[in-house]
């Protein structure tokens, strides 16, 4: 990181920024090219392990580039805030980030995608207890990225 004065390590302080971003931009590669999707997400931590969780349709691009490969890049952002300035190379842009990679792994059992979904809908729709029935669990593809390897930075 260039700017080490705007670097985030305090842990509750990148919780804090996790729970105010509500998309996503998940990267990976297909055949040689980027690609790039912004998602809603769920998450939880291990340690200082991020993990978060995602819900898709079970066939499409995403679905196919992350089961030939699992590698991902991720970016979050929020609190956005112009910095007025004297002149127009004075302006600056307010903002607060996590950037991180990992590996998608795609959940398979009732409990783990209820488990997922749960986190899911309590960090976008700040649900507790929602209820999934087995058949809407089965139609839907539901996947985690666990990151130990992220940085946060604030302005």
């Amino acid at each position: 990181m260039r700017r080490m004065d705007r670097e985030v390590t305090s842990f509750p302080d990148i919780i804090d920024i996790l729970s105010s971003s509500t998309v996503i931009h998940l990267s990976m590669v297909d055949d040689g090219r980027p690609y790039v999707v912004p998602m809603n997400f769920g998450f939880e931590t291990d340690g200082k392990d991020i993990i978060l969780y995602f819900h898709s349709a079970k066939e499409g691009r995403k679905v196919d580039i992350l089961r030939k490969n699992p590698e991902v890049f991720f970016e979050l952002d929020s609190s956005h805030k112009l910095i007025k300035g004297d002149s127009a190379c004075s302006y600056s842009f307010g903002y607060q980030s996590i950037m991180g990679s990992g590996r998608a792994v795609f959940l398979e059992t009732h409990e783990e995608k209820r488990h997922a979904l749960s986190r899911l809908m309590k960090h976008v729709g700040n649900l507790d207890n929602p209820t999934f029935p087995d058949k809407a669990l089965d139609a839907v593809a539901v996947f985690s990225i666990r990151s130990s390897d992220y940085t946060a930075k604030r302005h």
